[in-house]
């Protein structure tokens, strides 16, 4: 019986197959000279909008006055804060931590999305030539340059991976494949990952000058640039928030009420206790839902009663991001039980989504 309990505590914790669940959305790192108050106060600021443009997927969130004066009082919004040596010359860094409830509160107020923890995982394939080395990036061929973009992604709330470049990936595509833009070979390579965003871009160093030659593949669209810039890392900064913004656009769209709704959702595959908990679990851990309940279960059936926020359309978005659950085939609308058979439904329409458990 323990043992049993064990595993079930054990798929709680553990995040969904494909699932990206993107760390520190609510933390931000800001350079700072010293430990003095007065500077620590305008990086805080510079903090938590950072933080602001990450929750909420765009740039343009930080163009609301009235919310911006909201978040004026940037004290009462922070967790904890602490400060780290910076290792190339005497100043710190000064990380902030804030308040995911109170923030998101605000946010809401003033009809901005809060774009959860769980979203879409994009593979880069990067070939590096920097006037010395040839290399495909990953965090063994240039950890450092690896580390930068990881935290260029995070600022920018964008989930990115690096290949493994394994046997499996070295016989698949190669430097000259990724310089020279052949996108169908590198689409094939990428169908291990499990995602449906991939880049690929060179990164050439000219007279201390880095340019990038980038391509977007996102489920059947395909977008490019170039980008130039002095720094190694910085040159990624407006491709990721672009990247960032299309897909907030996707899973926390603008113009949508953020007003509590009830979904019925019928899962099938429910053959044990297990995939109850998993699929559950799972629900229970994205942001838009607020409530979970279950209804009936019979035999492998069981129907769940949801209240979320947001449309129902985001939440389908959302869960096709993982392993967890597939999308049946119908779906339809129930009205609410009336004792007059002729009378119209008192309230609206209550929108049933039909899932398989994998």
């Amino acid at each position: 019986m323990m043992r049993f309990l064990v595993s079930i505590l054990l798929l709680l914790l553990s995040v969904p197959a494909y699932a990206v669940q993107l760390e520190g959305l609510y933390t931000a790192q800001v350079a700072v000279d010293d430990q003095s108050q007065s500077v620590r106060n305008q990086a805080i600021k510079q903090a938590l909008h950072t933080v602001v443009r990450k929750v909420s997927g765009r740039r343009s969130t930080l163009n609301n006055s009235p919310l911006l004066e909201a978040l004026s009082n940037v004290g009462s919004y922070v967790e904890q804060f602490q400060y780290k040596k910076r290792d190339q010359d005497n100043g710190y860094w000064l990380i902030v931590r804030f308040q995911k409830t109170a923030l998101d509160r605000t946010l809401q107020q003033f009809d901005v999305p809060v774009w959860g923890a769980n979203r879409p995982d994009v593979l880069l394939w990067l070939a590096v030539d920097d006037g010395n080395d040839r290399y495909i990036l990953n965090s063994s061929t240039g950890k450092e340059l690896a580390d930068a973009l990881k935290q260029e992604s995070l600022d920018a709330g964008l989930a990115v991976t690096l290949p493994l470049l394994d046997l499996e990936d070295q016989r698949a595509v190669s430097f000259n494949d990724i310089r020279a833009g052949f996108s169908e070979q590198i689409a094939l390579a990428s169908q291990r990952y499990s995602t449906n965003q991939v880049i690929f871009a060179r990164l050439l160093k000219t007279n201390g000058i880095w340019q990038l030659n980038w391509t977007w593949l996102s489920e059947g669209r395909q977008y490019d640039g170039v980008e130039k810039s002095s720094g190694v890392s910085t040159v990624f900064q407006p491709v990721f928030i672009e990247m960032t913004e299309k897909l907030a656009d996707i899973y926390a769209p603008m113009g949508i009420v953020s007003l509590e709704k009830k979904l019925t959702i019928e899962l099938i595959g429910v053959d044990d206790l297990l995939a109850f908990t998993r699929a559950t679990g799972y629900l229970s851990s994205l942001d838009m839902v607020k409530k979970l309940s279950w209804e009936q279960l019979q035999g492998n059936k069981v129907v769940l009663n949801l209240v979320i926020t947001g449309d129902e359309s985001v939440l389908i978005q959302t869960i096709a991001l993982n392993d967890v659950l597939s999308l049946g085939s119908s779906q339809r609308l129930v009205a609410p039980v009336s004792a007059d058979i002729n009378s119209l439904p008192a309230q609206p329409l209550e929108k049933v989504l039909y899932y398989r458990v994998n």
